[in-house]
């Protein structure tokens, strides 16, 4: 359970996430990778092939929501983690990271670094599609 990065007094847990298939991002305001993945994000969230949540890690608030107001905002709803503790559980060791979730939950895919639309394209979509495709 954390905090919602705009709204303090929601709080999302996984129930937040239940049921779909969706991307789950690390990423924070001083990551330089994060920063160049950004585009990319905002262009495959137009898409809306599926729900992109964030993690904002180990992150400034004020930072993280000037960098959104910015640059936009891809995510359907962000988590703040300013201790970095949620990430450990996730396994992060750093930004970005973006881990594919299927409808149960589970974690079927990580993918370490910032995404292209290349890697979005050849590998992403069709984890995706059969994800989908799979009985909750």
């Amino acid at each position: 359970s954390l905090p919602a990065l705009k709204d303090p007094k929601r709080i999302l847990t996984q129930a937040t996430f239940q049921g779909q298939v969706y991307l789950f991002n690390v990423w924070g305001s001083w990551c330089v990778a994060c920063r160049d993945e950004h585009p990319v994000l905002m262009q495959f969230a137009a898409e809306h092939v599926l729900p992109i949540y964030g993690l904002d890690y180990k992150d400034e608030r004020t930072a993280a929501e000037d960098l959104l107001a910015k640059q936009g905002d891809p995510y359907t709803a962000i988590a703040y983690d300013a201790s970095g503790d949620v990430g450990i559980n996730w396994g992060v060791y750093g930004a970005p990271e973006t881990f594919l979730v299927d409808k149960r939950g589970v974690i079927r895919h990580k993918y370490i670094g910032p995404l292209t639309a290349s890697l979005i394209r050849d590998d992403l979509m069709p984890r995706i599609r059969a994800l989908e495709a799979e009985r909750p």
